[in-house]
């Protein structure tokens, strides 16, 4: 029997047997408010510690030989259970229930069952505490075995799962960075305590080679688990509510430490940046994230606005920066399409007010002119009075198709077509009537994307432009060339050309350097904005006007 008046004997009664209190007693604590997450695997290991402490103090204090047996085989399941209720403990702190499922859980308890069982048979068979005897140690008398391989085996079981939970725990704060670091750290701090007492009890390290350390460490271990979830869980559920929130955000979230790389990602961030973008620094991986960068910003086919917050410590020093990216792709094709919608109304208002004009004024001249040679025709019979009501009848209809065609110009181009220019020109050629003039097509057949009816509009308005203003015997040229941004094409004659102080108006609604209606130039230029083209009036190489168009998408890109 040990030496109760013995102050190392007493120490280590006191300390069993407080830490045996306290750890039953807490452990009943947490089995009735286990609904915290590992709450039900904090509680079972505090009751198994406060046990193992009991059992083991009752062993020192007793002298039977027999009730020390039989103490260490009550002791024995308990010993048992810990590595795997710590096991269960980090999976469920963690958020890994689905491995904890009850396969995985009967695999966990199966060596230790069986080391249990071999353990309670050691005398048939010898693979388990080998030489059982009470031996005296100093004031101590304690029983003293040889470990077998069943022993061993276990020890190295529940070393490897004490390392698994570590992992678990390590792997958590690699996951959440700062945002658990002080239950990270009180769970891997804890966890030195079984660690080191069970390899101090294991290998002989002073005077007292049979005395077990491990079973205080235990409670000590389990209260620290305690505080973790019991009261550290609890202070940060905020922060765990607002991790969540911004884990199930949609917008892609992006944290930055002060030395400018990347500590953290949300999922959305995680599919927009590279794999390895953790890490790394901000301005390599995204460097549009820089401040003055004008928003918003494009990534890929997507579009974001970036809202960045500054992150501080109580002390008001910066910690980095917080980057939320909000997608407004959607918002910027609304508001494309809006500004598209308002522009194509601002031109038909435009057009209003020349169709207006065109049937106050323009209109009514020739009206007034032919109604006024029909009076004179009938008093007088005046032949010469028919022809000039005929030729105004001619300019009204002139007036009219002009109305019309510019009514439908300027519409926006909604479908394209692949449309060859060469053969286009040509075959507007052919359908007007040219007298002596001549056409002539120089540079590539380029193939362009266009509304075809509205080029062969726009190209039959330049062809009798030039054929009205140059003469019946004009020669016309159709350029054609390809460019590093598209193709471009002009129509150039030999006539006597735009005077170079006229050229910036020659092509308004209603301008006419003869007698023409003012509208034809007016039509090209609305198709050619219609298309998005740029429309220029520029000098023939003969000297001649010469009307360019550029910015024409090709058709095989």
């Amino acid at each position: 029997m040990s030496d109760l008046g013995a102050l190392p004997v007493r120490a280590y009664l006191a300390a069993c047997l407080l830490a045996g209190v306290i750890g039953l007693w807490l452990g009943r604590v947490a089995w009735r408010d286990r609904d915290q997450p590992g709450g039900t695997e904090v509680a079972l290991y505090l009751l198994c510690g406060g046990g193992i402490s009991l059992l083991y103090g009752v062993r020192v204090a007793i002298g039977s030989e027999l009730a020390m047996v039989v103490t260490l085989n009550l002791t024995t399941p308990l010993i048992a259970a810990v590595p795997g209720i710590w096991t269960a403990f980090t999976l469920a702190f963690a958020g890994h229930d689905q491995w904890r499922t009850e396969h995985r859980i009967v695999a966990l308890a199966t060596p230790p069952f069986v080391w249990v069982l071999l353990a309670w048979s050691s005398a048939t068979h010898g693979l388990s505490r080998r030489s059982l005897a009470p031996v005296p140690e100093g004031p101590f008398t304690l029983l003293s075995f040889d470990l077998g391989l069943a022993d061993i085996g276990f020890v190295l079981y529940a070393y490897a799962l004490c390392v698994v939970g570590v992992l678990v725990v390590v792997d958590l704060y690699q996951r959440t960075g700062n945002r658990y670091r002080l239950q990270t750290f009180v769970i891997l701090l804890g966890t030195l305590f079984p660690f080191l007492g069970g390899i101090a009890t294991v290998v002989d390290l002073g005077s007292y080679a049979n005395l077990a350390w491990f079973p205080s460490a235990l409670v000590v271990h389990g209260v620290f688990l305690y505080g973790t979830v019991f009261w550290l869980g609890t202070l940060d559920a905020a922060v765990v509510a607002r991790d969540t929130a911004v884990e199930v955000m949609q917008d892609p979230v992006i944290v930055a430490g002060s030395d400018g790389r990347i500590r953290d990602l949300n999922p959305a961030a995680e599919g927009l940046l590279p794999p390895d973008a953790v890490g790394s620094s901000l301005s390599a991986v995204f460097p549009r994230l820089e401040t003055g960068v004008e928003h918003p910003i494009a990534i890929g086919d997507r579009q974001f606005d970036i809202q960045e917050d500054p992150i501080t410590d109580p002390r008001g020093t910066d910690r980095g920066h917080v980057f939320l990216l909000r997608d407004v792709t959607e918002r910027e094709r609304r508001q494309t399409e809006l500004q598209r919608r308002e522009a194509e109304l601002e031109r038909q208002n435009e057009r209003l007010e020349d169709f207006a004009g065109v049937v106050s004024h323009d209109l009514r001249n020739p009206l007034a002119a032919a109604t006024a040679a029909v009076e004179l025709a009938r008093h007088d019979g005046d032949d010469d009075a028919l022809d000039r009501a005929a030729n105004a009848h001619e300019r009204m209809d002139d007036l009219i198709e002009g109305l019309l065609s510019l009514a439908t110009a300027g519409r926006s181009v909604d479908s394209v077509e692949r449309v060859s220019l060469d053969a286009t020109a040509r075959r507007v050629w052919s359908r007007l009537e040219t007298a002596d003039a001549t056409l002539s097509v120089e540079g590539p057949d380029a193939t362009v994307l266009a509304d075809g009816d509205r080029l062969e509009q726009l190209l039959s308005n330049l062809f009798r432009n030039a054929i009205e203003h140059a003469g019946s015997d004009v020669a016309v040229r159709v350029e054609t060339e390809r460019r590093a941004g598209g193709v471009a094409f002009a129509v150039a004659d030999d006539g006597p050309g735009v005077p170079p102080d006229r050229r910036s108006e020659v092509t308004g609604r209603g301008v006419s350097l003869g007698d023409g209606t003012g509208l034809g130039l007016a039509i090209v230029v609305d198709i050619a904005e219609a298309h998005g083209w740029e429309l220029s009036v520029e000098e023939s190489e003969s000297g001649g006007a010469r009307f360019a168009i550029d910015g024409i998408e090709p058709a095989d890109g």
